[in-house]
């Protein structure tokens, strides 16, 4: 994994000398030098989340939009105790799946003991120090009874009767016999213990389409209004699209080609996505929408588009939606869903090209909000 402070400075975010002074100040506070820099006024908290989901490989969640869904959700998913010690804060409940937002997303020790609690699999967001602190003030007021001790239970429980402990298993003279005695939790425990496997979507699953918190179009709206960056406009419109479609894939168009940027739902593999390009004058789904503002209809047959199926999985698309993204008068992105199992209804072509032109408007509000 590259380094935070080397990636900063590649980018022109900070100088060399900024470089040095935040790591003085981290060394001597104890505090990470991604909030040592914010707090000197060197980088603001969107650049500086950008950074560090480029380096950790997920997604970011900025401060309003992590305390919005904490505000809807309403509920508490983890006790105090948990909350303080991990760190961490669930900010977002689907059927299977729990969105955490961490300081540090490759922790797989806190996302195991959340994995483990919730009984879902953990999807991890990075968010800043100063967020997750404010977060986990904001998530008490709503958190869940403490549990009894033995609920918090994470490791093997050993039956020592006559058999040996756990330590005797890996002596260098052990009783064969013991290799095959069972160890195992008590059975009144009431609690599993579960891997999580963040990456990995069931093949066929819907899991992608979000079904934590419904977002109609006057949310929509308001979401996009209060985004600060064109990652949180680009998962806003992501969240929205998937209530409505089991695979969702944004690509932005830069310099005159189209990119992979972000997707959801059905067997993606993100950085699949992210590896695809295309000039946008090569023949190509997106060059059929030249002269509409939409199209919908199986995806024609031509190299590219070839390429682009065999990344979307299986099952192949027989029906496909892709709206550009609108920004004063120009394109700078598409929006392509699916639904394997049927259609694309008017209602939803209506809806979707609606939700990406508002989109391209709160795009543009940002940008003109940076110069």
């Amino acid at each position: 994994m590259a380094l935070l402070g080397e990636m900063l400075v590649e980018r022109g975010a900070i100088s060399v000398d900024q470089l040095h002074t935040g790591l003085a100040a981290s060394r001597s506070g104890n505090d990470r030098l991604g909030t040592c820099l914010v707090d000197q006024g060197f980088i603001d908290e969107s650049s500086l989340l950008e950074v560090l989901a480029d380096q950790h490989g997920v997604p970011f969640v900025s401060q309003p939009m992590l305390l919005q869904f904490l505000d809807a959700l309403n509920s508490g998913v983890l006790p105090k105790s948990m909350l303080q010690g991990l760190r961490a804060v669930p900010f977002r409940m689907e059927k299977d799946r729990v969105h955490v937002a961490m300081s540090n997303p490759g922790d797989a020790r806190v996302i195991d003991r959340i994995a483990n609690f919730t009984q879902r699999q953990v999807e991890p967001f990075v968010a800043s120090d100063r967020t997750i602190e404010m977060a986990i003030d904001r998530a008490q007021s709503y958190a869940m009874p403490e549990p009894a001790e033995e609920d918090l239970l994470t490791e093997i429980v050993v039956d020592e009767e006559a058999t040996g402990s756990w330590e005797d298993l890996w002596t260098p003279r052990v009783n064969p016999d013991l290799l095959f005695q069972t160890r195992s939790r008590p059975r009144d425990s009431g609690v599993m213990l579960v891997a999580s496997y963040p990456s990995l979507v069931p093949v066929g699953s819907a899991e992608g389409k979000v079904r934590g918190l419904q977002t109609d179009a006057r949310e929509l709206t308001r979401l996009l209004g209060n985004a600060l960056t064109a990652g949180e406009i680009g998962e806003t419109l992501i969240h929205y699209a998937a209530q409505r479609f089991d695979r969702v894939c944004l690509f932005a168009l830069h310099h005159g080609k189209v990119s992979g940027w972000m997707s959801r739902g059905l067997p993606l593999d993100s950085e699949d996505i992210r590896s695809f390009s295309v000039f946008e004058d090569v023949p190509s789904i997106f060059w059929e929408l030249e002269d509409g503002d939409r199209f919908v209809g199986p995806i024609p047959g031509s190299p590219v588009n070839d390429e682009l199926i065999k990344l979307l999985g299986v099952p192949e698309p027989l029906e496909v939606l892709v709206v550009p993204v609108p920004m004063a008068g120009h394109t700078k992105g598409y929006l392509l869903a699916d639904n394997p199992a049927g259609a694309v209804s008017q209602s939803v072509q209506t809806e979707l090209t609606a939700a990406a032109r508002a989109a391209g408007e709160a795009l543009a509000a940002v940008l003109r909000g940076r110069t």
